[in-house]
């Protein structure tokens, strides 16, 4: 009879490969002793018996089966055939079909010769032992997060055991580079990628820096020595779905010897994030818009109809004309937007330079308009923000969610319901923590006031020295410029609060 046998190891661990070759023998002699030719030999490696997805050896027997290449499957135990009941029936189902027997050697049984219902039987216990395998793995991960586990590989450090990093001095120079180009030269996440690519700096997998790789240094605050872990679960053994974990069952690790740059940089870099995504994404349908100093005016000109920012256009005749319109209307149709305003960079550069020339003209009167704006914003400010009064509900919603942990310790009520009555507190809370650094910031502006106009005035000088500026060089003063359809321009200074992040 002609047989092909199937086999699997769960893992690529060397001692599962070398269980792999013992099985090979094993068949070769299974054949050998009931006098059977042995077609093929299908083995999978490394691969979960849960899921057809990725064995690819298994998918290669089934097509063979269907060409009628050999007369049986020989499997030394149904764990090695699946894990999933239902792929393991409905595996069984085709191969009896196409009149092919299939032998389980350690369970001596046939699926020829054997009722479904026997099978199933022996299918369903081995999907439970896979599941109760899955649960111990989930806990011990969830023990050993707890205990503060490190990833195999995170750019920036060497792994040196399972609970220990130490950093590596060339990834971390990168690192810091990273957060400079970011909040001091005011890169996007595209261009210091290009630019780390340039340079032929790779990723910890030797591969080509992205942006998403660059956004991830920046929000991982194990760089200012804060480490979380356990936000992710696999949610179904079957599939191997991975699902996020709620905040409130991160696990937090306080390591300040494993940071690359302080906290105070790191918080800089979330709030520029925050501004930033605030700024450039307009919604639905434009989701997706980002932030851009590839231009003089990238993401600095806004559409005062639809919110988004002007692109540079080119023109050629005679000469090469630049010019910016908004992207909206250059992109679908007036019905989307009816600005079809063109400004002239050249035109539009020299008009702002007057502009700042202007203000400095008088500096004393310009000095004294923003020393009377950042007065009446802190008095609104402080008016608006009561210290106490935020204080007072804080302790009283922190009470509130300590109570409702009590309650699910105490198996007053489920998980399920202890994420929903604590997710509305979390939100007011982070909402809390904002009015008071709103309120501290209000306080410091007016303290630092004078030394902060000064430095805008130094910003202001500057600019009017340069003979060519960058987008960057526009950034440190203005805010932004806004166009409506009828031509009408609006230019918008940075606030100083702004001003503080330079």
């Amino acid at each position: 009879m002609r047989i092909a046998a199937y086999c699997r190891v769960s893992t690529e661990k060397d001692e599962q490969l070398d269980s792999l070759e013992h099985q090979k023998q094993f068949f070769s002699a299974y054949a050998e002793k009931n006098g059977h030719k042995l077609i093929r030999l299908y083995a999978d490696e490394g691969i979960s018996g849960t899921s057809l997805r990725k064995r690819d050896e298994f998918i290669r027997l089934m097509k063979d089966a269907r060409l009628g290449l050999f007369d049986a499957v020989v499997v030394k135990d149904i764990s090695r055939f699946a894990r999933n009941t239902v792929d393991f029936l409905q595996s069984i189902r085709e191969l009896k079909a196409l009149g092919i027997n299939t032998i389980f050697i350690t369970a001596n049984m046939e699926s020829l010769g054997e009722s479904e219902f026997v099978l199933t039987i022996f299918g369903a216990m081995a999907q439970e032992e896979s599941a109760n395998l899955s649960k111990r793995v989930k806990f011990g991960k969830k023990i050993n997060a707890e205990k503060g586990r490190v990833p195999q590989r995170i750019y920036g450090y060497d792994r040196i055991d399972n609970f220990t990093l130490q950093i590596n001095y060339e990834e971390a120079k990168v690192v810091r580079e990273i957060y400079k180009l970011y909040l001091e030269d005011g890169l996007g996440c595209r261009t210091i990628s290009l630019q780390l690519n340039r340079e032929n700096r790779k990723t910890k997998f030797q591969c080509d820096w992205n942006p998403r790789g660059v956004r991830r240094v920046l929000m991982n605050p194990i760089y200012c020595g804060h480490y979380i872990n356990h936000k992710y679960e696999i949610e179904d053994y079957l599939t191997g779905k991975q699902v996020r974990i709620p905040e409130e069952e991160y696990f937090h690790h306080n390591r300040p010897e494993w940071a690359i740059v302080s906290p105070e940089t790191f918080q800089k870099a979330q709030a520029q994030l925050e501004l930033r995504r605030k700024q450039y994404d307009c919604g639905a349908p434009y989701k997706g818009a980002r932030f851009s100093t590839k231009h003089l005016f990238s993401t600095l000109i806004k559409c005062e109809h639809c919110g988004r920012s002007f692109c540079q256009k080119h023109y050629t005749y005679v000469k090469t004309r630049i010019y910016w319109t908004c992207t909206t209307n250059d992109q679908y149709t007036a019905e989307c937007c009816d600005n079809n305003v063109k400004l002239e960079e050249d035109l539009l550069f020299y008009q702002i330079r007057d502009y700042f020339a202007s203000l400095i003209k008088d500096k004393e009167t310009f000095i004294a308009g923003i020393l009377e704006g950042v007065e009446r914003d802190r008095a609104k400010e402080t008016c608006l923000l009561d210290k106490s009064k935020i204080q007072k509900r804080q302790k009283e919603l922190l009470a509130k969610k300590g109570k409702y942990q009590e309650m699910y310790a105490a198996d007053v009520i489920t998980m399920t319901e202890l994420k929903e009555k604590i997710e509305s507190i979390t939100e007011e809370l982070h909402s809390l923590d904002y009015d008071m650094k709103k309120y501290e910031q209000s306080l410091e502006i007016k303290k630092d006031a004078n030394q902060l106009v000064e430095r805008y005035m130094e910003e202001i000088e500057r600019f009017l020295t340069l003979e060519t500026a960058t987008n960057m060089d526009m950034r440190r003063i203005l805010d932004y410029i806004s166009v409506n359809k009828n031509g009408n321009v609006h230019i918008y200074l940075k606030k100083l609060d702004d001003l503080t992040m330079l």
